[in-house]
């Protein structure tokens, strides 16, 4: 005996209940994973989670909005004033990446226990890349902390300035500031989109120190004609930093009208290197 029309309508409506959830759930934007940041802030004055606020919104908000690779993404910046920052911190099980932010004093200015703070800071930093090559983007001030850390040496880019105690930046001194050509000097993945080698591309300037002597195992990728280390790499990790500001230079908004800078894909794909990372 075959089943009743009854037994037959419900079944139906069944397969149809689960026909059209199915629908709904095809329908629904795939859920995005978390990529977990941490800004470490390199300021001598005291924690201010407000600060660099272009920079964070740069990385959680602009970044994944516009750079397709990034948008099954939700980017989480996390803050901590240098001093404080702890191994724990720094672990893969916490952080997918680090940035090592601006900074607006002369490096000679920290000392006492700032100065313990920021070498504390450095051997923290130095064995979490070589412990589990933590992906580092330091920008200007963070750029040349990570030249320190690792042994590089860093001064004032004015000659008459070199090897004196400076309180702070004097105005009239000399540096590299506004839309600067930066020369390539070498291929890698932070380029592309960007410039090809040989080659060139305008970014952002704001600093009156640079990088004189890199640590050993850095390469220098992109030279200025007034600072020659602009965009530095550790080897083949993941750990760059730059001289300049991309995100103060988002394709030609932040850059003076029609001149082009690319400072939107340099911090995209540094985020994309992290993704694939984290997606294997």
């Amino acid at each position: 005996m075959g089943p009743t029309p009854w037994t037959r309508i419900i079944l139906l409506f069944i397969l149809c209940l689960v026909i059209a959830g199915l629908i709904v759930y095809l329908a629904l934007p795939p859920e995005k994973a978390t990529m977990r940041g941490l800004l470490v802030d390199l300021e001598l004055e005291g924690p201010n989670s407000s600060r660099h606020k272009e920079l964070r919104d740069a990385l959680t908000v602009r970044l994944p909005a516009e750079i397709p690779a990034l948008g099954r993404f939700e980017v989480e910046l996390s803050y901590c004033h240098f001093p404080h920052v702890t191994r724990e911190m720094l672990s893969p099980k916490q952080v997918d990446f680090l940035i090592l932010s601006p900074q607006a004093t002369p490096w000679r200015v920290y000392e006492g226990e700032s100065r313990r703070g920021l070498d504390r800071f450095a051997t923290q930093l130095k064995d979490a890349i070589g412990e589990s090559s933590l992906p580092v983007l330091g920008i200007c001030g963070g750029h040349q902390f990570l030249a320190l850390a690792f042994g590089g040496e860093v001064d004032f880019i004015d000659p008459a300035l070199v090897g004196k105690e400076v309180q702070k930046y004097p105005r009239d001194a000399v540096s590299e500031r506004g839309v600067v050509w930066l020369e390539t000097l070498a291929p890698d993945p932070i380029l592309a989109g960007v410039a090809g080698y040989p080659g060139g591309f305008r970014a952002v300037q704001s600093h009156y120190e640079e990088v004189k002597r890199l640590p050993p195992r850095f390469v220098n990728l992109a030279r200025s004609l007034l600072s020659p280390v602009q965009l530095i790499r550790l080897g083949a990790k993941p750990v760059y930093g730059v001289a300049f500001h991309p995100e103060r230079c988002w394709s030609n908004s932040g850059c003076n009208g029609a001149v082009i800078c690319e400072g939107k894909q340099l911090l995209g794909n540094f985020l994309t290197m992290v993704a694939a990372r984290k997606s294997k």
